[in-house]
C-alpha cells in the first residue's frame, strides 16, 4: 500500500482504566473489548468512517466529515452506555494525516491522540477546528473547556465537550487539576427561563412566521423565517402557494422536535446565554504593588489540595487504584471531605465494588455534598446506580441501610436473664449507627454479652 495524505476528521478512542480491567477481570475486560469493537465498526460502517488501526484497546480512524466523526462519537457513547458499560474515551481533531500499512502520521494525528487523553470516560473532545464544523448544526452542542497546553504542540489549542444526548462534561474543579489546562473558559454562563411548552405552541400556532426562533433567541433565523414569509405572501398574490406550504410544513416539524425534545437538553440549548467576561489583570511593572501578589506567589498548595488534584488526576485517566490511594490521603488529613468521599465512591463503582462505593457516596452527602443532580448523572457512577439497592438508598436520603441483630426469642424465658443485659445490647446498637462499631465487631460484642462476658 503506498503512503496516503489527506485532510480529515481525525478520530483516537480508548477504553479508560482497562488495564486495570484486566487484572480485576480478565473475561469482563475482553467482552468490553468486543463490545467496543463491534459498536465502533458499526458505527463508522453507518457514517462513512474508515479505521485505520487497532491499537491494545484503542483505535485511530478518519472520517471526510467532521460532522459525521461528531455524529459518529456521540452515537458511540450513547450505545455504550449499555450493559456491559465501556468507558470510553474519544478525541476528535481536524488535521492533515499520512498513513500507509506500517502507521499513521501527521500533526493531526499527535493532537487527535493527546486531545483522547485528556478526555473524560463516556465524554468526546474536540478541538475548535472541529467545534466551528459543527456548531451550526441541528441537534450537536458543545462547550468550551478553554486553552490546553498538549505535548509535543507548540501552541495552546482550545477544546470542546460535546453535550448532547447528555454525554459526560468536565467539572471546572477537574480541568483546573489538569497539569496541560492554560486558560480557563472566558465566558459566564446566565440562565433565561424559556418554557418548551411556550415554545412549542408558538411553533405550532405561528411557526410559519418564524415567533418561535425570536422566543427562543434565535433572532437571525426569525428574521429568515420573516423575510422568507414575505416572498410566499408574494408568490401567494401572484397565484402560486408552494412557499407557503413549506413554511407551513417547517413550522408544524419544529414544533414536533421541540415537543419531543428531552427537557435537560432544552435546557442547555435555549435557557443558557453566553456573555464575555472581562479580567482585570496587574500591570507586570506593579504586580509586586498588588496586595496579595507576593504572599500568593510564595504560597505553596497544601498536601491536601495537592493530594486531591493527584486522585482526580489519575481518577480522569483511568488509573483507579492509584486514585484511590490519593483520595485516601485526604482522607487522613481531613475524614470530612465531602470531595473526597464523592470521588472515592467514583472510583469503587469504576471497579465494582459496590459497597464501599455506597459507603463513600452517603459519607460524601453526609459531610455536605449537595449536587445531586451530578450524582444521577455522572457516568463514573453508573454501576452503582445499576444497583437493585440504589433506588432505596436514594430514597433512605442517600444513608445506608443497617442491618437489625438478630432477635433472640428466649432470652426473656431463661432463668438467667440479667435486665442490664438489654441495656448494654442497645448501647452498643447505639455505637453501630453513630459507625463506632462494624456489623461484624457489633455481633462479636453482643455474643459476649449474652455469654456474660462483657
Amino acid at each position: 500500500m503506498t503512503s496516503q495524505r489527506q485532510l480529515a476528521a481525525i478520530m483516537f478512542t480508548d477504553i479508560s482504566g482497562f488495564s486495570a480491567m484486566m487484572q480485576d477481570d480478565e473475561s469482563h475486560a475482553r467482552e468490553v473489548l468486543q463490545r467496543h469493537r463491534s459498536v465502533l465498526e458499526q458505527t463508522h460502517k453507518s457514517l462513512g468512517g474508515n479505521v485505520l488501526q487497532y491499537i491494545g484497546d484503542g483505535t485511530l480512524s478518519i472520517f471526510n466529515s467532521a460532522v459525521a466523526a461528531v455524529e459518529c462519537a456521540v452515537a458511540m457513547q450513547v450505545e455504550l452506555r449499555q450493559a456491559p458499560y465501556v468507558p470510553l474515551r474519544i478525541g476528535i481533531h481536524t488535521g492533515d494525516i499520512t498513513y500507509d500499512e506500517n502507521g499513521a502520521f501527521g500533526d493531526g494525528v499527535n493532537v487527535s491522540s493527546r486531545v483522547e487523553r485528556l478526555c473524560l470516560p463516556g465524554a468526546v473532545y474536540i478541538t475548535e477546528k472541529v467545534y466551528d464544523d459543527i456548531k451550526n448544526h441541528a441537534w450537536l452542542d458543545a462547550i468550551r473547556l478553554g486553552k490546553f497546553r498538549l505535548h509535543n504542540i507548540n501552541s495552546s489549542i482550545d477544546l470542546y465537550a460535546i453535550s448532547s444526548k447528555d454525554l459526560t462534561i468536565p467539572i471546572t474543579e477537574d480541568l483546573a487539576a489538569l497539569p496541560e489546562f492554560a486558560e480557563q473558559s472566558p465566558v459566564s454562563t446566565e440562565t433565561s427561563n424559556r418554557k418548551k411548552g411556550v415554545a412549542f405552541v408558538l411553533a405550532l400556532l405561528f411557526g410559519i412566521l418564524g415567533v418561535h426562533r425570536f422566543y427562543l433567541g434565535q433572532r437571525g433565523k426569525g428574521i429568515a423565517y420573516l423575510a422568507v414569509f414575505g416572498v410566499g405572501l408574494a408568490a401567494v398574490i401572484e397565484g402560486e402557494a408552494l412557499i407557503m406550504i413549506v413554511m407551513a410544513i417547517l413550522g408544524f416539524v419544529d414544533a414536533v422536535l421541540l415537543l419531543a425534545m428531552p427537557q435537560m437538553e432544552f435546557d442547555r440549548k435555549y435557557n443558557q446565554i453566553t456573555t464575555k467576561v472581562r479580567q482585570k489583570k496587574v500591570p507586570k511593572r506593579r504586580r509586586a504593588e498588588h496586595p496579595d501578589f507576593s504572599r500568593r506567589a510564595r504560597s505553596k498548595p497544601s498536601p491536601l489540595i495537592t493530594y486531591l488534584k493527584k486522585g482526580m488526576k489519575s481518577l480522569s485517566a483511568g488509573r483507579y487504584q492509584e486514585a484511590i490511594k490519593w483520595f485516601d490521603k485526604v482522607l487522613d488529613l481531613d475524614q470530612q471531605n465531602k470531595e473526597a468521599h464523592y470521588y472515592l465512591a467514583c472510583c469503587f463503582s469504576l471497579i465494582k465494588e459496590e459497597e464501599n462505593a455506597f459507603v463513600h457516596l452517603s459519607l460524601a452527602v453526609k459531610n455536605g455534598f449537595a449536587d445531586f443532580e451530578r450524582i444521577k448523572q455522572d457516568i463514573n457512577l453508573y454501576f452503582l446506580r445499576a444497583q437493585p439497592t440504589y433506588e432505596a438508598f436514594v430514597k433512605n436520603g442517600y444513608k445506608l441501610m443497617k442491618a437489625l441483630p438478630e432477635p433472640q426469642p428466649d432470652l426473656l424465658s431463661t432463668d438467667r436473664f440479667d435486665p442490664s443485659v438489654l441495656d448494654k445490647i442497645e448501647l452498643l446498637g447505639d455505637k453501630l449507627e453513630k459507625g463506632e462499631l462494624s456489623d461484624a465487631e457489633f455481633q462479636l460484642e453482643k455474643q459476649k454479652i449474652l455469654r456474660g462476658e462483657g
